[in-house]
């Protein structure tokens, strides 16, 4: 994983900002109260409000693969959230911004988004105050689909938040992060004595993410050529970081969890490709812009399959 140490810029709040792209990720994964931590998150805030009203659009960081599109009822395209989603102002948001910098209009928040820990394996706190279990009498516990909902923030009290306001849209680091609460107080005592909490679902990085998808996509590899590749990253690693890789699972993962991932890209694929859809995604987002393919036109697929054409 590339290091992005340098691009971190630190507050005094206990905060810091970071361009926007993949060193937000790095910064998250590589915090030390976030390590072997799987993380989930809330609906992000404001921004697809300016995308609809065309203050802004959002581009995806190169090479990223790994995220959903659908199509509203009103016909508007909308796709996954990820932290290293790139904001772009338009015309017109520049004109919003020249307002704000003279004052004329009050500065607004065009990015609010929450992650939180999951509470895996039953290490972490909970908000009412026990480990593992809530306490008696817990409300939480009693409300309907309370702790099976997969959203749940009770059970662990780090929190991640990013946001970005539209005038720093134009800054070198625009993304500030602020991580806060703690997984267990100081004072509190856990039963096992095993604070390391063994994740079940998958927690492999988006980049590494888009690098797994992208060997199946582009060259149709296997679940076992794809590992012996993200195995190669590590060659030369240290035992402490091959031991910390397979704990957290953000480099490397299990065998059944890689072939879940790619099940479902295969799957999601197959959904929604149509003729040469699949082809066509290849080359212009993959190919194309690494200098691999100089021209490429698309055929006439509403010719007969036997035309010349």
């Amino acid at each position: 994983m590339q290091d992005y140490s340098t691009h971190i810029q630190y507050n005094e709040d206990n905060s810091v900002n970071v361009p926007f792209g993949r060193a937000a990720e790095w910064y998250i994964a590589n915090h030390s109260l976030l390590k072997n931590r799987r993380l989930k998150s809330q609906s992000r805030w404001y921004t697809s409000e300016f995308v609809k009203e065309e203050y802004i659009t959002l581009q995806r960081v190169e090479g990223a693969v790994d995220f959903m599109e659908w199509q509203t009822r009103a016909g508007k395209t909308k796709s996954t959230n990820r932290i290293d989603d790139i904001i772009v102002l338009t015309s017109k948001g520049n004109e919003l911004l020249e307002q704000i910098n003279s004052k004329k209009k009050r500065d607004k928040l065009c990015w609010s988004w929450v992650m939180y820990c999951a509470g895996d394996g039953d290490v972490c706190q909970r908000a009412c105050g026990e480990v593992s279990r809530c306490k008696e009498g817990c409300r939480n516990s009693e409300f309907p689909n309370g702790l099976k909902n997969y959203q749940d923030m009770h059970l662990c009290n780090v929190r991640v938040k990013s946001e970005v306001r539209f005038s720093s849209l134009t800054t070198s680091h625009p993304l500030k992060i602020t991580i806060q609460g703690s997984h267990v107080l100081s004072n509190v005592v856990i039963a096992n004595n095993n604070s390391t909490p063994k994740i079940k679902r998958l927690n492999l990085l988006r980049s590494v993410r888009d690098n797994v998808l992208l060997s199946r996509r582009a060259d149709h590899r296997s679940t076992k050529g794809i590992k012996s590749k993200l195995l190669t990253s590590m060659n030369g690693a240290s035992e402490e970081t091959l031991s910390q890789a397979l704990t957290d699972q953000r480099i490397i993962c299990t065998d059944d969890k890689l072939k879940q991932l790619i099940a479902r890209d295969d799957k999601r694929l197959k959904d929604n490709s149509g003729p040469w859809t699949i082809l066509h995604y290849l080359v212009n987002e993959v190919l194309k812009p690494k200098g691999y393919v100089l021209h490429y036109q698309q055929p006439d697929i509403s010719s007969s399959e036997n035309s010349s054409q």
